[in-house]
């Protein structure tokens, strides 16, 4: 299978991020919603085989998007995440787009108080710039200002890195060590008790001239209104799943001793894939996904949705999988 490559150029963005084969068409029926996958690890020390496992299920995404829905898809994992790729899609999706929905895998980068992802060659991404042009447009020279053109087009963000999807902020961006879960427990052995999170936000405006923000979930949805539990109880326009602290490796076990690439993998339910052709609502394809590589009959009972001690970064971290807004979405056919 040749894998699919984006191109930064908008006019190529107008044609739906044509793959590098001559043998794909471009379907200009699907010129108004669009499917990214992005990512990227750091320059060294992750597992051999974690990259192609990366790659591999970008790929898989990329496929399913094109083969089962009328979304135009692009695969930009890889050498092509960078930050102004990011930024041209994000403002294609604004101007030219009704819908987006993206898929992030790789690693988390931090930068004092804000949240971001590794990029190649250290075109790193942070919040604050996902945040900006996902809602507005920058004016350069001679004007410098920024122009504010609607809400965001990312109704659906599913992010697999360390960090970029948890709540550690209180309602006045106020955040305090926490074990566990603002910080490392440093115990030798794995600790045998589960920390109560205190916060109540996954992120915070920044007063400024020009849009700022912290937190990886505020940025891409561009809102602080979305449910903290959103597979219990969805609601608002968007639904942004990630992870609060540690994100398992593609190529880990879950406890049912499946690789955890699997449950991106068979998320595919939301697609109608596995459910007779029928787009099914994100709670539901995690649920499918909970089954099929946990073992649980509904993602609230599985290792993601409960968490699970990891050790990394120096210590031992509460890590579980987040789901902010509407889980009861699904997305458009």
């Amino acid at each position: 299978m040749v894998k699919p490559r984006i191109f930064s150029c908008v006019l190529l963005l107008l044609l739906l991020f044509v793959a590098a084969t001559p043998m794909l068409t471009v379907k200009s029926a699907k010129a108004t919603k669009v499917a990214v996958q992005w990512g990227h690890l750091v320059p060294s020390g992750y597992p051999p085989s974690e990259p192609a496992a990366e790659s591999w299920i970008s790929d898989q995404i990329y496929w399913d998007f094109y083969d089962y829905s009328s979304f135009g898809p692009s695969n930009a994992y890889g050498t092509y995440t960078t930050l102004n790729n990011v930024i041209d899609v994000l403002q294609y999706c604004q101007y030219y787009t009704s819908w987006a929905t993206t898929w992030w895998v790789g690693d988390y980068l931090p930068s004092g108080a804000h949240y971001g992802f590794y990029g190649h060659n250290q075109y790193n991404i942070f919040d604050y710039y996902v945040f900006a042009y996902a809602n507005y447009h920058y004016w350069g020279s001679p004007y410098f200002w920024w122009q504010y053109i609607g809400p965001s087009k990312q109704y659906f963000d599913f992010i697999w890195t360390c960090t970029n999807g948890g709540l550690y902020f209180d309602s006045n961006g106020d955040t305090w060590d926490v074990d566990g879960i603002t910080a490392a427990n440093t115990s030798e052995t794995q600790p045998d008790y589960t920390p109560e999170n205190p916060f109540t936000d996954y992120g915070y405006v920044i007063s400024s001239p020009y849009p700022n923000v912290v937190g990886m979930p505020l940025a891409w949805t561009g809102t602080t209104d979305m449910s903290t539990d959103g597979y219990v109880s969805p609601s608002g326009s968007y639904c942004y799943i990630g992870w609060e602290n540690i994100s398992p490796f593609m190529i880990n076990v879950t406890e049912n001793a499946i690789q955890y690439k699997w449950f991106p993998y068979y998320f595919r339910y939301a697609l109608g894939i596995d459910n007779n052709g029928e787009y099914a609502t994100i709670a539901d394809s995690l649920d499918y996904a909970s089954l099929r590589t946990c073992g649980s009959q509904s993602f609230d009972l599985s290792e993601l949705y409960e968490g699970r001690w990891r050790y990394g970064m120096d210590g031992w971290w509460y890590s579980r999988m987040r789901v902010f807004g509407n889980s009861d979405m699904i997305l458009p056919d």
